[in-house]
């Protein structure tokens, strides 16, 4: 009897471990941000924006820089104070090309004096071009800026769709997890290109 009593206060304890374990890192999926625009009308700049409790959490941002075609891809994302960084997924998409993904290289914010650097990869996944931060380090409470120039364009495509994956961490107690999904869509300007 005395043996059944403590295996039974062993499960109860073991219990109690593992509810309190399912509750330290509550996540919270955001997938239906909202879309913005630019004011300025020969800027292309689009950008999500991500809402918590009718309040603020996010903004994901991306600048193409057609001239016509892409020459750049400028992306940022900012979040509040109590919030840091702690992963970026993004997939450049090229529609109505020949099937090739965007040939990219990467610069900054990655440089100079922010330890530890932060992990990032980028690779091509059929067709799309790929960037993963997979740890932002010092810059993990700051807004990220990251400038991606373009080598190579898919020669037809005339669509880009960018689709953005942010995980954030808000501290708290417990502290909290928001993974933010969305995209955004962009043309290119066929008309300007063609007059050229």
């Amino acid at each position: 009897m005395r043996r059944r009593a403590l295996l039974a206060s062993a499960l109860t304890a073991a219990t109690i471990v593992t509810a309190g374990c399912s509750a330290v890192e509550p996540r919270t999926e955001h997938t239906n941000p909202v879309v913005q625009t630019s004011d300025n009308p020969r800027d292309d700049e689009k950008y999500l924006e991500f809402q918590h409790d009718s309040d603020d959490l996010a903004t994901v941002g991306v600048d193409p820089r057609f001239a016509p075609i892409p020459e750049h891809f400028h992306t940022w994302v900012s979040h509040t104070e109590d919030t840091e960084l702690q992963s970026l997924t993004q997939r450049f998409v090229a529609l109505d090309g020949d099937g090739t993904p965007p040939q990219l290289s990467l610069r900054g914010p990655f440089m100079g004096d922010h330890k530890p650097h932060p992990s990032v990869s980028l690779y091509r996944d059929g067709r799309a071009a790929v960037v993963e931060v997979h740890r932002f380090g010092e810059l993990a409470d700051e807004t990220v800026f990251i400038h991606f120039p373009v080598v190579q364009w898919p020669e037809s495509a005339r669509r880009l769709v960018v689709e953005s994956t942010v995980e954030l961490v808000q501290s708290g107690l417990p502290d909290r997890t928001h993974v933010l999904e969305g995209q955004l869509e962009f043309e290119l300007d066929t008309e300007t290109e063609d007059s050229e």
